[in-house]
């Protein structure tokens, strides 16, 4: 037991490094940085817009319009007396406004004749960023609005005996969800973005695990290999099947202290995009009991589990291949390659939806099967989970016993493997 501990031991001293700590760091804290700015973005579109008026028509109309906006949250009014659009410009310039709005001469009798106006909106941009950029669509949004509201209040005085909202819209819709024998009240495209969100964590949490565990055993292995210190450690009285779990028990815990600080930094970035909408929407899910129990999590973790060790024997096989440190990444492109393409398949696509032979694919590959894990067990249904965890199993079983046969031979020495003969022999 000494042993595979000191085992252990030693390949997390290799594999923890200066360069790895320092660029971790740099990914959360850019991760951070990311999502305060979305947020600080999203913020920025809640401030009232500062918006210069110059009124040109000087009505009671004109005045009970601008007296109307005055009112609303979401923009700040403040007037200017010039005689021409290019020194009210000038204007709002100085009062650091975002925009001008110019009420036209002959606001007020045209919509008393409602022959319709046009109202001009000038807006200062300083740079091209969001931030920038939002304050004139927001403004028309709010021009819409009254217009809409303008428009009730006439058709009510024209016909008083019906609501004007039944004549703008005389067919209304209310949306209903249904899961199984369960209806609640809700807009279908809220509640899939929640839940999306919910299980999007899962696949990118073992992407990011597999790709850090397969490229930390494959690295190890080329440094063992070019430094002589394999050799050196096969010739210890210690079985060759400790030295393989050794490797892939260190390679694991750092993989998992990498994941689990890199998800802050990545949970962090994620809420800038739910915190909008994770209020009525999450209400109807807990409704729909499309939530996740105690049960779903622990099968959950056990599909991660079973993943990565998957992904652990297919990386120290892998391994017995590099010739050095320099040729690891690259060697570590065929697990990569299988991570990402059901991870991007399933985000765009349910797997009901896909052909036959996709999904085959799909179902073979063993890191498809946490991503299916993650939405089947929102739905509670258990057959697939549990069905993906013992092909997991089997294939990671099928791994290690090809991976220790291996380094109980010379071939984990001889064994070579180059794109440039590949290349040579096509």
């Amino acid at each position: 037991m000494n042993n595979f501990y000191n085992l252990v031991k030693k390949e997390m001293k290799e594999l923890i490094t200066r360069q790895m700590i320092i660029s971790l760091v740099f990914m959360v804290v850019m991760f951070a940085m990311m999502g305060k700015f979305i947020g600080g973005v999203t913020e920025e579109e809640k401030k009232p817009i500062e918006t210069a008026i110059l009124d040109l028509d000087k009505t009671l109309i004109s005045h009970n319009f601008i007296e109307n906006m005055a009112q609303l949250e979401n923009v700040r009014i403040s007037m200017i007396d010039e005689d021409s659009i290019e020194k009210a410009i000038e204007k709002t310039k100085e009062r650091e406004g975002k925009a001008l709005l110019v009420v036209p001469q002959g606001f007020g009798k045209d919509i008393e004749e409602i022959k319709g106006v046009e109202l001009e909106i000038y807006s200062i941009v300083k740079g091209l960023s969001i931030g920038e950029v939002v304050s004139s669509g927001t403004l028309g949004q709010i021009i819409n609005n009254m217009n809409r509201e303008m428009a009730l209040n006439f058709i009510q005085e024209t016909v008083a005996d019906k609501k004007a909202e039944d004549i703008i819209h005389p067919i209304r819709t209310k949306e209903f969800v249904v899961v199984g024998e369960k209806i609640v009240s809700g807009n279908p495209a809220m509640i899939r973005s929640v839940a999306t969100s919910q299980s999007v964590m899962i696949p990118v949490i073992l992407m990011m695990v597999i790709m850090y565990a397969g490229i930390m055993v494959i690295t190890s292995m080329g440094m063992e290999k070019e430094n002589k210190t394999l050799e050196t450690l096969l010739t210890l009285p210690v079985k060759r099947r400790s030295i393989v779990a050794g490797k892939m028990v260190g390679a694991a815990i750092v993989a998992l202290i990498m994941a689990g600080i890199y998800m802050i930094g990545f949970s962090y970035y994620m809420s800038s995009f739910t915190s909008e909408v994770s209020g009525p929407a999450t209400s109807a899910i807990k409704e729909l009991g499309l939530v996740m129990t105690p049960t779903s999590y622990l099968l959950l973790g056990t599909s991660l589990f079973l993943a990565i060790l998957t992904a652990l024997s297919l990386s120290m096989i892998l391994g017995l291949f590099v010739q050095d440190a320099r040729s690891a990444q690259s060697m570590n492109m065929p697990i990569v390659l299988l991570v990402m393409f059901p991870f991007f398949v399933l985000m765009f696509k349910d797997l009901e939806s896909l052909p036959l032979a996709l999904k085959v694919i799909l179902y073979l590959i063993p890191f498809s099967h946490p991503t299916i894990a993650a939405k089947a067990l929102i739905f509670h249904d258990y057959l697939p989970v549990i069905g993906g965890m013992a092909y997991m199993a089997l294939f990671a079983a099928v791994a290690m016993y090809i991976c220790v046969r291996i380094f109980n031979t010379d071939k984990i020495l001889t064994a070579r493997f180059s794109f440039r003969k590949v290349r040579k022999r096509v």
